[in-house]
């Protein structure tokens, strides 16, 4: 790249990443609660806040806005629709129903008794005899299944626990779908058919394990996964992306690592949480994905996000998993329309 044009490409990341003074004024918990009041003006009649899926997303919604301690009726319309979901037998798959236990816990309902159902029998009884949470349930989803049964104060097995300790890769990561294999590299892609392996180590499946873990006080991984974080951090924005060559910062990625910071107690690597601040749109409080090229040397961020959002917002309050319950009273907040 020309020097010059190098030059102008960094000022303008560099402008974007400084916060205006009246957005600079506002506090992480502050800015959280501006995004619990976007989250609102996105749900839907029938309760739900759809984002990556309607189901697990709601379920996360609840999470953050009971964590931002905003969205008392946002809150209960959302948990309504995820018991109508559960009923009608639309929440399958372990990850699913960790989530919609996990949301019903923190917003004050009974994860033994939602929709008819005891979502922490299913979990529990889906354990495998070596220790995985179904025959067949990605990394991603089991770490969600323990999770979700720490949230309720049932300490996962220790054959859960070394299992998903053994399904680490060797660059400190996890990988979405499959544990680690004797025939994958150190990125958990398969040697003998790299075509039809699609998935690498990744930021948030790593993050997720890493919560799991520490929450079940588990034994340390055999290779330090901060280790991963920062060998995969986007060394331009500053942030982190989703996976090896796709590392370009992004609000839900970046958000799960501050929290597997925050679980394990440690300080978080300088300007990680500016890369966070830097997507959100303060004045309506969502967050925009990620950045894209704005066709002229320089970078702008994606439009306002849902699912981005509802990510953003643990991350602004170094939240990790399981949020606790709470018992939330306060309406969301009215926002500014977004741009």
């Amino acid at each position: 790249m020309h020097v010059l044009r190098r030059a102008a490409v960094m000022v303008a990341v560099a402008s974007l990443l400084v916060a205006s003074p009246a957005s600079s004024a506002l506090t992480n918990p502050e800015r959280a609660r501006r995004a619990v009041g976007y989250l609102a003006s996105q749900q839907e009649p029938n309760g739900s806040i759809p984002a990556f899926s309607p189901v697990g997303s709601t379920a996360d919604a609840v999470l953050s806005m009971v964590a931002a301690n905003r969205g008392d009726r946002n809150i209960r319309r959302a948990l309504n629709y995820l018991d109508r979901q559960v009923r009608q037998s639309n929440v399958t798959g372990i990850g699913l129903t960790a989530k919609v236990a996990m949301a019903a816990f923190a917003g004050g309902r009974n994860p033994r008794d939602f929709g008819g159902e005891n979502l922490i029998f299913a979990i529990r009884s889906s354990e495998e005899q070596d220790g995985r949470y179904g025959v067949t349930t990605p990394v991603f989803d089991d770490a969600l299944a323990m999770l979700a049964l720490e949230a309720v104060g049932v300490s996962p097995s220790s054959s859960a626990r070394d299992w998903l300790l053994d399904a680490q890769c060797t660059d400190g990561g996890w990988q979405f779908d499959e544990p680690s294999a004797v025939t994958d590299d150190q990125h958990c892609h398969d040697t003998l058919s790299p075509g039809t392996d699609f998935f690498d180590s990744d930021t948030n499946t790593t993050a997720l394990a890493t919560m799991a873990l520490i929450e079940a006080g588990s034994a340390p991984p055999d290779v330090d996964p901060f280790v991963f974080f920062v060998d995969i951090r986007d060394s331009q924005f500053r942030g982190w992306g989703y996976t090896w060559g796709f590392d370009t910062t992004d609000a839900n990625s970046t958000a799960l690592v501050i929290q597997a910071y925050a679980a394990d107690g440690r300080e978080l690597p300088m300007g990680a949480m500016a890369a966070l601040k830097a997507l959100q749109y303060s004045r309506c409080g969502a967050f925009a994905y990620s950045w894209m090229g704005n066709g002229m040397g320089g970078f702008a961020r994606t439009g306002p996000d849902t699912g981005a959002t509802i990510g953003g917002i643990l991350g602004l309050l170094r939240r990790p998993f399981p949020v606790a319950r709470r018992n939330v009273t306060r309406d969301a907040p009215e926002v500014q329309p977004c741009p």
